[in-house]
Parts: structure tokens; C-alpha cells; sequence
């Protein structure tokens, strides 16, 4: 293992109904240490955002939940975290698939999809409990579609690892490599000799400029209309920035959806 804490304390289950469920449960009966991981060979009622399921088929992906302790942020600073581990994944596909593809349209769908050209192939769902001024912890889930071959019909855009490079991969191999990409980027975020405004300030360029669509003229649909419009930032909590021609947008999650 190349980490310091991530996935040190791991309980791997062959069948469970949702990866962040769990955690979230043991975490409320037990003190368990910052890291702490739980893999499923199968998830049954994996969740993604806009309270959609997450679609794996058994054994043949990434399908996990880490614990983490970032108490040092408030509140209204929580999508730095959702940028940190977006970056932390994206990493871990670089490190472990070079095909030009990957290489060259690997971006983060905001909030923190990870997406191959306009095909998705990973997503995380993170929730965090606050307590007093400042984050207790956050239950961080991650679903990468990694040797899967064929998804359900009515899924609108998956693809995996497998389908991008034509090879299977070894998921304990990925999976150390996740943490691995995972906790480096998490240690950049937190308190650290070196200024937390410079650590941060490299976490959101990072971000910006792997972000998909970024200063691209595209169809979205917003509060029910669909506009034409580009990105242009990501505000301090969290906000899609779009530009259209005659005035900026700053939308919330529920607010606006990507025409595909």
C-alpha cells in the first residue's frame, strides 16, 4: 500500500446495497480512523447525483467509499473537497491508461463527473456533515467503470476503461493506485506548512482547466429552457458560470443540465 492512511482501514463486501450507506452507518456507531474505505463487488442500490442509481455490473469495476476528516473547511467551502477528489481520479486514469483518447479528452463534467470525450466513466457522490462552524466528515463515493463491456440500454452515454483501451485491468492494482492518487491530492488540500491560499489556488486551476467544456459554445437546458451558452468559471461555493450573449449565469446543480 503507497498511502499514509487512505485504505489502510478497508473492509471490502462482496454484495451491499450502497457503499455510502454503509460507511455512513458505521461511522454514526463507530469512532472509525480518517481513511477508512468500503469496497463492493456489487452495489444494489449505488447512488449518483440528482438521486439517479449508479449502474455497475458485479466485479468487474471500482465501486467504493472513503471516509474523510476535513475539518479545517466551512461550510461554504465544501466544493473545494468536491474539486480536490474530482482531481484525485482523473489523476488515477492518467496513471493507469495512456491511450491518446484518455490522454487527450480525459475532463471533469462539473460538478465532478469524470468524462472521456462525451462518454462518462466515473462518478462521485459526496456527503458531508457539519458540525459547529466547520466540516465533522464527509463520506466520499466514487464508481469507475473499468473492465465493463456492455451497459444497460437506457443508460445515456457509459463507457469504461476496457471499451476506451481494449484491455482489462487488475482491480486490486487500480484500487491501490486510486488511494494512492486520491490521498496526494488530499494532502494538497489540507493544513500544510506551504500557504493554504497557494495550495488551493493550484487545486482550482487544476480543475478549471481540465473542466469539460470550458469555453465552449453549447446547448444547455436551464430552469426548463434550453440556452445556448459556454463556461466560463466555477464560482467560490460551487456555481457553473455560464456566459450567454447577453448576460452571465450563475447556476446551482438542480438549475441547469448539459445538453449531450
Amino acid at each position: 500500500m503507497k498511502t499514509i492512511f487512505i485504505g489502510k482501514n478497508c473492509i471490502k463486501l462482496e454484495k451491499i446495497h450502497s457503499t455510502n450507506s454503509y460507511l455512513s452507518d458505521l461511522t454514526a456507531e463507530k469512532n472509525l480512523p480518517e481513511g477508512t474505505a468500503v469496497i463492493a463487488d456489487e452495489q444494489e442500490q449505488g447512488r449518483g447525483q440528482r438521486g439517479t442509481n449508479w449502474q455497475s455490473e458485479a466485479g468487474k469495476n471500482l465501486t467504493l467509499s472513503i471516509l474523510l476528516k476535513p475539518t479545517f473547511l466551512k461550510p461554504d467551502e465544501q466544493f473545494i473537497l468536491s474539486k480536490t477528489i474530482s482531481l484525485g481520479v482523473l489523476d488515477f486514469i492518467f496513471s493507469i491508461n495512456h491511450q491518446p483518447l484518455t490522454i487527450n479528452h480525459l475532463k471533469i463534467k462539473w460538478p465532478n463527473d469524470i468524462y472521456i470525450g462525451n462518454k462518462k466513466v466515473a462518478g462521485i457522490l459526496i456527503e458531508n456533515s457539519v458540525s459547529g462552524n466547520y466540516l465533522s466528515h464527509s463520506i466520499v463515493g466514487i464508481g469507475i467503470n473499468v473492465n465493463q463491456g456492455k451497459f444497460l440500454a437506457e443508460l445515456p452515454n457509459p463507457t469504461s476503461l476496457k471499451l476506451i483501451s481494449g484491455k482489462n485491468f487488475d482491480l486490486e492494482n487500480c484500487l491501490v493506485e486510486l488511494y494512492s492518487c486520491v490521498e496526494k491530492r488530499y494532502l494538497q488540500l489540507r493544513p500544510h506548512p506551504q500557504p493554504l491560499s497557494h495550495r488551493r489556488g493550484e487545486i482550482d486551476s487544476d480543475y478549471l482547466k481540465n473542466l469539460y467544456r470550458l469555453n465552449e459554445w453549447a446547448d444547455y437546458n436551464y430552469k426548463g429552457e434550453t440556452i445556448m451558452a459556454k463556461i466560463t468559471g466555477i464560482s467560490k461555493i460551487g456555481k457553473l458560470i455560464l456566459e450567454t450573449e447577453n448576460k452571465n449565469l450563475e447556476c446551482d446543480f438542480k438549475e441547469v443540465e448539459f445538453v449531450l
